[in-house]
């Protein structure tokens, strides 16, 4: 009887993953939820290598890492804590990570190949997915298999159909020129696009989230009230839609909630190397406990601070 019924919390949870498409995970939350402070350190330079950024972490608990100084992506598949694998061949400097609910991995490949590489389900090699002018440092794909590219260097964030017949990209916000305008950008990090393809960008050099509504090139900069923020290099959404935030200039996350945003993890505004500290943390991601993994860039670590089951 047991077995009968985690066989059909299985089969549900599968249905529901094939349906909504969603890769990555966006946990329920209480309004009170906290983590430990104290983070446990997931991965270190030994496996990710010298200044990492990119992660990515699927509804499988299987994380991704970009390891750019040593051109591949490093696995743990399903919540182990045991380096599973890698993908790599003819990789330069990957920055950033996507994975699709179908297995497939896309990859920044252009900072000397000027393209998005992609490896299918269990292929032993890469396509090219999409061809670009610089690095993406951030990738997404959203519901309508779309394929978006953060050009930080361009100041412009762009987007491609998956469908192969396709060729073209589109600019979906920014200019290429840098600016604090609605409809500019500067230095863009870290993108998410919602299910109703609202595009949100962490505008790293004008020190605000911007969101973009489908097929608007003017930007509205998210209000988050007491908290100033520097340098933002991403931004994710738990299930009710609240906000996270890296605020990687003043070495700390930041959370929203019923009551505002509030700093949720390394609080001090310093940068060190404690397990309490983070110095330039990069992309964050949820895996399906609620825990948050951050990119410790220049501590070459990810680091993983824990939800606590009593904060609520």
């Amino acid at each position: 009887m047991i077995l009968f019924d985690y066989f059909n919390v299985w089969l549900f949870l599968s249905i529901v993953k094939q349906i909504s498409g969603i890769s990555y995970n966006q946990p329920k939350l209480c309004a009170n939820a906290t983590w430990n402070q104290t983070a446990i350190t997931f991965a270190n330079i030994t496996t990710v290598g010298t200044q990492p950024v990119g992660m990515f972490i699927n509804t499988d608990n299987s994380v991704y890492v970009a390891d750019q100084a040593n051109g591949r992506i490093q696995v743990w598949l399903n919540g182990s804590t045991t380096l599973t694998g890698n993908y790599s061949g003819g990789l330069s400097v990957p920055y950033s990570v996507f994975v699709t609910d179908n297995g497939d991995v896309y990859v920044d490949n252009g900072n000397t190949n000027y393209r998005v590489d992609k490896w299918g389900w269990n292929s032993t090699s890469s396509v090219p997915a999409m061809y670009m002018c610089a690095q993406c440092y951030s990738l997404f794909v959203d519901i309508n298999d779309m394929l978006y590219c953060a050009m930080s260097t361009y100041h412009q964030v762009v987007s491609k159909s998956l469908d192969t017949r396709l060729n073209v990209w589109n600019i979906v916000a920014g200019t290429g020129t840098a600016g604090s305008t609605p409809s500019t950008l500067n230095q863009p990090n870290g993108i998410f696009v919602d299910n109703n393809l609202n595009l949100y960008v962490a505008d790293y050099s004008n020190n605000r989230i911007q969101e973009f509504a489908l097929g608007q090139l003017n930007g509205t900069t998210i209000v988050t009230g007491a908290i100033i923020l520097s340098g933002p290099t991403s931004v994710i959404f738990d299930a009710d839609g609240y906000m996270f935030i890296t605020d990687m200039k003043n070495q700390r996350l930041i959370g929203s909630g019923p009551n505002g945003f509030r700093c949720i993890a390394a609080c001090s505004g310093l940068y060190g190397s404690s397990s309490s500290q983070l110095y330039n943390p990069h992309v964050i991601s949820f895996d399906t406990y609620g825990n948050i993994f951050v990119v410790d860039q220049f501590n070459n670590r990810v680091q993983k601070f824990l939800l606590l089951p009593n904060s609520c």
